[in-house]
């Protein structure tokens, strides 16, 4: 399939967008839980928004407690890294061509995703930003991963499962070790997550194959089934063997 040809990355119609806020909310409300700050959610930020607000909604709301987490967490909540938009800066959450949610539709989602137990553990965020896309996660089984290790990854279950192996391990660096490929905005969610979830302070390596980007030799391929086909034939050809 050529570049032309491919349906991603591209700018988010009104469902994939509805499926951005909704995951990274719930990736949002798991990393407030971990460390809570109080300014996010719950009755004192309720009270600072409405001292705050004016004629702002919660779809402002939203894209303001996201920027925010994506200076907090480089790259890892912002909607230019999700749908790879590169007229975009780098350090811009979602950069001028991105099209907030509907005021109706996002307080609808918030008022459900709020009503919400948030999760508990890195596992449960990770299962919650991929329901929201409706991709299944399955467990990859891989090799203990090294502190010098460096690795390809391709596939969302196997992005999903590295994640969790570097939660359990403290000195891991996810953005020193990992590079993902990956071309979905469902998949790149997940990768981009992962900096929040493992708390990192410098974002992920996210690529899509038509980047032509040069990657260092000997990296082990950690790849999964549900990978889009494009994203695992870059990984095999550029990984270890």
């Amino acid at each position: 399939m050529s570049t032309m040809e491919r349906p991603w990355p591209r700018l988010a119609d009104d469902a994939d967008r509805a499926r951005y806020y909704e995951a990274a909310m719930r990736a949002l409300q798991f990393v407030e839980r971990r460390s809570p700050t109080g300014r996010r959610f719950g009755a004192d930020a309720d009270a600072r928004w409405g001292a705050f607000r004016g004629n702002l909604t919660t779809a402002d709301r939203m894209d303001l407690l996201l920027r925010d987490a994506d200076a907090q967490w480089p790259s890892s909540f912002g909607a230019r890294n999700v749908f790879a938009l590169r007229a975009a800066a780098e350090d811009e959450a979602f950069g001028a061509e991105w099209l907030p949610m509907d005021p109706v539709d996002a307080e609808e989602l918030w008022r459900r995703v709020i009503a919400e137990p948030p999760p508990s553990a890195v596992k449960d965020a990770l299962v919650a930003a991929a329901a929201t896309w409706e991709l299944k996660l399955a467990p990859v089984e891989t090799a203990p991963v090294g502190a010098a290790e460096k690795l390809i990854v391709a596939g969302p279950s196997a992005i999903a499962t590295l994640i969790g192996l570097f939660a359990t391990g403290s000195d891991l660096d996810w953005a020193d070790q990992v590079i993902v490929v990956a071309t979905p905005p469902a998949h790149r969610q997940l990768a981009a997550l992962a900096g929040a979830l493992l708390n990192a302070t410098k974002p992920s390596a996210l690529m899509t194959p038509d980047e032509n980007v040069k990657v260092t030799a000997g990296r082990r391929l950690v790849l999964s089934a549900d990978a889009a086909p494009e994203d695992a034939a870059w990984a095999k050809a550029h990984a270890v063997g």
